[in-house]
């Protein structure tokens, strides 16, 4: 009796199967055994259609955000075409009033809203044009690194307070900014060993803050800014293991890949089951290894470059569609538990 909640699970060709299954149902609640509301999740569809409600909600959310975007593009565009004939203290007036609207619109707006996150994230998006008008206006000399990095740390405590995933998706984006720029003045640039450890170690703390307080840092339940920070994680330590076969200053980021191989997997497939995040962690693993075949060929068997590229390419051909079908039956086994 207690699966009869659940609804049972046939091939959606078998019609017949599904009409005895109705059938069953019905009787069951003819006979006392379901009740009314009982009998209407079972029948109810397994991915149901949105409602009228979930569309109103997804158009609000996106036009708030939308029109914030609007707003700000329209003070930048606005300042590009006047730049010569105002006067640089008429041109911060213009946009710290530009940011005071948009904080006050939150101060009036419902908290929690949509709204009010997207005049929040309208905060933030005006707060990076602050910065650069006064770096214009007084030609402080900054490097573009020092500009978004101060943009990230000005703009954190409007992300805290919208606990909007745009605000921390445009935080994200630029923080690496920053750290690329930052990178890129010195040698080796962002692909040094130093600058993907660099990007590394601070997509594993955004990682951690995520997922161990993702619910109090956003209000939307979903899981973009987890797998966000653990792209940026993967994508650096991938690019470093991919060197590392070559060059061995990259040795450690290769180590550091395959701890976060072996905790990655484990805990997206056991502690927090994640389709997407394991489908980057073992394409990630597929990359590296057919980097270092390729090495391992190139220096141990004398082959020529065709037939070097069709080893490889028939390694990571059947990799991936083991991969690709490991991931389907993963993803057909959470939808039926």
């Amino acid at each position: 009796m207690q699966k009869i909640g659940k609804r049972h699970q046939q091939p959606p060709l078998d019609w017949l199967a599904e009409l005895r299954s109705r059938d069953q149902l019905l009787s069951w609640t003819e006979q006392g055994l379901l009740t009314p509301a009982q009998l209407a999740r079972a029948l109810a569809p397994e991915h149901p259609a949105p409602t009228d409600r979930h569309w109103r909600a997804a158009l609000d959310r996106l036009l708030a955000y939308y029109g914030s975007l609007l707003l700000v593009l329209g003070v930048i565009f606005f300042f590009a075409f006047n730049w010569d004939e105002l006067h640089r203290l008429h041109k911060l007036a213009l946009a710290l009033v530009a940011l005071t609207g948009f904080a006050g619109a939150a101060v009036v707006l419902q908290s929690g809203s949509a709204l009010y996150r997207a005049s929040l994230f309208g905060a933030a998006l005006t707060t990076g044009g602050v910065l650069a008008l006064v770096g214009q206006i007084y030609q402080t000399g900054a490097d573009i690194w020092q500009l978004f990095a101060g943009w990230a740390a000005l703009m954190l405590p409007w992300a805290l307070i919208s606990r909007s995933a745009a605000c921390w998706a445009l935080f994200w984006v630029v923080l690496h900014v920053a750290l690329l720029r930052y990178f890129a003045l010195h040698p080796g640039g962002p692909t040094s060993a130093q600058g993907l450890t660099a990007l590394a170690v601070a997509d594993l703390a955004l990682l951690l803050v995520f997922e161990g307080a993702g619910h109090r840092l956003c209000t939307e339940l979903s899981r973009v800014l987890p797998r966000l920070a653990g792209f940026g994680l993967l994508s650096a330590l991938t690019l470093g293991g991919c060197i590392s076969w070559w060059q061995e200053g990259y040795l450690a980021l290769l180590i550091a890949l395959a701890l976060v191989y072996l905790v990655g997997i484990t805990v997206y497939l056991r502690w927090r089951r994640d389709a997407l995040m394991l489908a980057l962690l073992l394409y990630s693993l597929i990359g590296v290894t057919a980097s270092g075949l390729g090495r391992l060929l190139d220096t141990g068997v004398n082959a020529d470059s065709f037939m070097l590229l069709n080893v490889l390419g028939l390694f990571v051909l059947l990799t991936s569609a083991a991969a690709s079908l490991w991931l389907h039956r993963l993803h057909r086994g959470a939808q039926h538990e």
